[in-house]
């Protein structure tokens, strides 16, 4: 479901909801210092004009403001309305002096003109797309000459002791995840047919989980677990609390994120 458009844009994300419950996660055990680092992996100018595609409800823009130019040109848009609505306000209010404009759209069929801005990003949103490949044609295609293209993934082990738990009560559950579709494994061969130039970077981090409830609302955000049973939701607790039990009452879950910056970008046939 995590690659189906209607799912994502009616169920999934048509608001901030399910995403803020897995979010809460990494605010409270993890360094918290995500957003301001995939910033800094841009040099930004004023008055850039930037396209950010699955925008989501616009943390990047509040936690990374004090880092950013003082007049950016913003156009946020994202698969669904209600998400656009809450990032424009959110960007809006962290950068005074920004222009922001926002539209929901399918990042396959981008309505601008080529090379028409400075700086396109697509943060861990190109494993929602049914074909990868097509949204990173068209990023490259509406990223001018000397831009820069930002585009942050997750790792084939990210948050494996979470999918280890989710797998004991949803055999098969994790066989396939996101990262199959784009993630820092085959990210860059995708991307290198779109762009001349592109640099992968790591980000360093995990979470040290004092707390089971925490771990079970994240848990229950996404399929499978938002539509648990009764019964397999006290499965659920259950494995959670025999992890618990085994990590002397810690959970330390790791974490592969990273964020590939592509430039030169050029037209894919």
């Amino acid at each position: 479901m995590f690659n189906d458009p209607d799912y994502l844009r009616r169920a999934q994300y048509a608001d901030a909801r399910h995403l803020d419950a897995r979010a809460r996660l990494h605010r409270k055990y993890g360094r918290d210092d995500w957003y301001p680092w995939a910033a800094g992996q841009v040099s930004w100018s004023e008055g850039d004009r930037v396209l950010e595609v699955g925008c989501g409800p616009g943390w990047f823009w509040a936690a990374a403001a004090d880092v950013l130019p003082a007049r950016l040109d913003l156009t946020l848009t994202d698969l669904s309305a209600g998400m656009v609505e809450t990032a424009c306000a959110r960007a809006a209010e962290a950068g005074p002096d920004w222009a922001v404009e926002g539209r929901a759209l399918d990042a396959t069929r981008l309505p601008f003109a080529d090379a028409s801005f400075d700086v396109v990003m697509a943060c861990h949103m190109l494993y929602h797309v049914p074909d990868p490949a097509l949204a990173i044609a068209e990023l490259a295609r509406v990223l001018r000459p000397g831009g820069v293209a930002l585009v942050t993934t997750n790792g084939r082990g990210h948050l494996r002791e979470l999918a280890l738990i989710e797998a004991s009560v949803w055999p098969g559950s994790a066989e396939a995840g996101a990262a199959e579709l784009f993630g820092l494994e085959n990210g860059l061969a995708l991307l290198e047919r779109a762009f001349g130039q592109v640099a992968l970077h790591r980000h360093h981090d995990d979470l040290d989980c004092t707390d089971p409830v925490d771990v079970a609302a994240y848990l229950r955000s996404s399929p499978p677990g938002i539509d648990a049973t009764a019964d397999e939701a006290c499965a659920l607790a259950a494995e959670i609390g025999r992890a618990f039990q085994d990590g002397g009452g810690r959970l330390r879950i790791g974490k592969e994120a990273g964020a590939f910056v592509c430039a030169a970008p050029r037209r894919v046939l």
